[in-house]
């Protein structure tokens, strides 16, 4: 088990306090509880994307492979720029 030290400041500390207070729990408790809901916040928003072996072959050969130009990407692509007319 690890020992964590923060310094902070009593406005701070009591307001930690009053909501472990509120929830019944030590400050210690509360602080944990709190931290350990942000962290899992902060990691959902950045998911992990899990793929086998082969999944993972076929995704790299999907990123170096050349996409086909689409007709629309085609004809964008042979106007002449609204600067040049």
């Amino acid at each position: 088990m690890a020992q964590v030290n923060l310094r902070v400041r009593d406005e701070r500390l009591a307001l930690i306090d009053r909501g472990a207070a509120i929830r019944g729990v030590t400050r210690t408790e509360f602080v944990l509880q709190a931290s350990e809901a942000a962290a899992l916040e902060a990691l959902n928003e950045r998911p992990v994307i899990v793929l086998d072996d082969e999944a993972y072959d076929d995704f790299l050969a999907a990123l170096d492979a050349p996409d086909k130009p689409s007709a629309r990407l085609r004809e964008l692509a042979a106007r002449r720029p609204p600067w040049e007319r």
